[in-house]
């Protein structure tokens, strides 16, 4: 076997290895897109949760203000029928 040939089998092994690498590294880099976008969309339901839990807050607290606001005016009424009387 000469230098050149030699040369030309061990180019050929390092082509081999680097195109080898270049499909494991685009594997692991679809692989990483695909853990992005899972990533992403929990993200977005997870917003989206947080968001009907604030609501669903809002709405019980809203309801806990018209409870003493009622009680106001039946006793504002009660004391308009007594002072008629």
């Amino acid at each position: 076997m000469t230098t050149q040939e030699l040369y030309d089998l061990m180019s050929k092994g390092f082509d081999d290895i680097k195109a080898e690498m270049k499909r494991g590294f685009d594997q692991v880099n679809s692989r990483i897109d695909s853990v992005d976008n899972r990533i992403d969309s929990i993200d977005n339901r997870l917003r989206n949760v947080e968001t009907d839990v604030a609501e669903l807050k809002g709405r019980r607290l809203a309801f806990k203000e018209w409870i003493p606001i009622g009680c106001a005016v039946i006793a504002v009424i009660v004391s308009i029928i007594a002072l008629v009387k």
